[in-house]
């Protein structure tokens, strides 16, 4: 996984590699940053692929986004 990216809609944006599907995103998330993602969504772009984590009700978006580092 790389530099997260944004957030869009309620969801987090991160950056995958292309050969990653939504299940291994999803486990990518939870393994690196301990949350734990209630969906995922894929999201093909010409320069990369992105994965659109929403996380679990019991998480905050905004706690989880500054302990990882983007506002």
């Amino acid at each position: 996984m790389k530099k997260m990216e944004g957030k869009r809609g309620g969801c987090t944006c991160i950056p995958v590699d292309d050969k990653d599907n939504r299940h291994q995103s999803k486990l990518a998330v939870q393994k690196l940053h301990d949350t734990d993602a209630a969906k995922v969504n894929s999201l093909l772009r010409l320069d990369c692929e992105q994965a659109c984590v929403r996380l679990a009700h019991d998480f905050d978006d905004s706690d989880t986004a500054n302990k990882i580092g983007i506002t």
